[in-house]
């Protein structure tokens, strides 16, 4: 498990070693710079705070991988730094809501 420290320079939340996103701790903006937990990124798009930022390369149709789970899959190829989002992502849950 990956130790977890909230401090003033952090500025996403790495949840589990297999993960190919990071969560924003802030409000990102187009060329910003992350330098964190040995990742070095290039912000792509605005990504408001709480969205996610994808930390490797992920093409169509591969798996979005959060809490070092699948949790979704790309509908278009994602770039490292970029918005990972309802725009290019299709979630792989099932709703619980009963059909009548």
């Amino acid at each position: 498990m990956l130790p977890i420290l909230m401090l003033n320079n952090r500025k996403i939340l790495i949840l589990s070693e297999k993960d190919n996103i990071a969560v924003c701790l802030v409000d990102m903006e187009i060329g910003e710079v992350i330098g964190q937990d040995e990742l070095n990124l290039t912000i792509q798009n605005r990504i408001p705070r709480g969205h996610k930022v994808a930390t490797s390369a992920i093409a169509k149709d591969e798996g979005i991988i959060k809490y070092g789970e699948r949790m979704g899959h790309a509908t278009s190829d994602i770039k490292i730094g970029e918005h990972v989002h309802t725009h290019n992502v299709l979630g792989d849950r099932l709703s619980t809501e009963q059909v009548k």
